[in-house]
């Protein structure tokens, strides 16, 4: 399995710590291979050395692998995002077509529709040539299966296989006396960071019990001086990364979960808030209508749309009966749709069915 380092803050990182807390591991003989340590903007010689190390890495082991007649390995699976990040996994994903019996895609860059609409010509064509080369490719939603097989000019497997998330205790919310909204990622533009913290704005002066919690790397500063500038300090908290047992917390702590992303595949920080029973506050981008029902599980508002935010937040802020149901609703769906050992096992039978197709 090939993909950026796990002790990373990404999605990717995150759905490979999440099988890895099952028992997938028990289940096959996994080499896990990093072809990036960090996950910070620019930095294109590190990350270069990164993922030419780990091609060499798995010339190194296939050698291996010849000298002791284990030929090659069953499946190389190759956990792949946009711009950049899929051109340095191209030579190591055609290796695979050398080294692995099959190889299995899967998809995660939630901006890859607008790297593909940026290619042209030979470019293009080597996307779709990926996609077309795979054995299978797993992808977060109904959306994105479309996608790919439109683009593609053969037919191509394309298994939706959703992100999920760990079951955890879902904490009794009733006698509060603070609504706290939380948001978890990297603190930008992308995730609607700028956009739900100017409709919380217009909204905390007449829901004083609202608090907003704004958790996660990237423009933290720049989100600290807004937060300073307009004198929430009391009501809005944003501590940074967090992770473990502090981003645990903060899913404890939260009444309602808001992620008003304008670009997403299927965000894991929505599964997760979904596996604690929070309400969600979010956008019909990516994967995310699979999982956040308008009225049901939560709301949906368009992306930049802060006076749609901003009465969704009001709403959720002062209706204890809806918050109460929509968290209900959530949880249950999550159970329903999301388990991780479900996912799990649906993985695994890909590959038996790549592997072993008469059975």
């Amino acid at each position: 399995m090939v993909g950026i380092g796990i002790s990373t803050t990404t999605g990717i990182a995150t759905v490979v710590k999440n099988w890895l807390a099952t028992d997938f591991s028990d289940k096959v003989n996994l080499r896990y291979l990093s072809t990036q340590r960090e996950s910070v903007p620019g930095a294109y010689l590190a990350k270069f050395v990164d993922g030419s190390f780990a091609l060499l890495k798995i010339a190194v082991l296939f050698l291996g692998r010849l000298l002791t007649l284990k030929g090659r390995w069953d499946v190389m699976h190759v956990h792949q995002s946009s711009w950049m990040s899929f051109w340095r996994k191209q030579p190591i994903w055609h290796f695979g077509a050398l080294c692995a019996r099959k190889r299995v895609s899967h998809l995660h860059g939630s901006e890859f529709q607008d790297f593909y609409a940026s290619t042209s010509g030979l470019r293009r064509r080597l996307v779709q040539r990926f996609f077309e080369s795979a054995d299978a490719n797993l992808v977060l939603s109904r959306e994105w299966k479309e996608w790919v097989e439109s683009i593609c000019r053969r037919p191509t497997r394309v298994d939706i296989v959703y992100n999920a998330a760990l079951r955890q205790e879902v904490p009794d919310r009733s006698g509060r006396d603070t609504v706290t909204f939380a948001l978890m990622g990297r603190m930008g533009k992308r995730k609607g960071v700028y956009d739900l913290l100017e409709a919380f704005k217009a909204i905390a002066p007449s829901h004083p019990q609202a608090r907003l919690i704004l958790a996660g790397d990237g423009e933290v500063d720049e989100v600290r001086a807004l937060v300073a500038e307009a004198g929430l300090e009391a009501q809005v908290e944003v501590p940074g990364w967090v992770s473990g047992p502090d981003a645990a917390s903060v899913f404890q702590r939260a009444d309602v979960y808001c992620l008003p992303s304008y670009n997403e595949g299927l965000p894991g920080s929505i599964l997760e808030a979904m596996a604690v029973g929070l309400p969600v506050i979010s956008t019909p981008v990516g994967g995310i209508l699979e999982a956040v029902r308008h009225d049901s599980t939560g709301l949906i508002v368009e992306p930049g749309d802060i006076d749609a935010i901003a009465k969704a937040v009001a709403l959720l802020a002062s209706d204890a009966e809806l918050r109460e149901r929509m968290a209900k609703a959530s949880h249950s769906l999550f159970e329903e749709k999301f388990d991780l050992d479900a996912i799990v096992e649906q993985v695994m039978g890909i590959y038996g069915e790549l592997l072993w197709p008469a059975a």
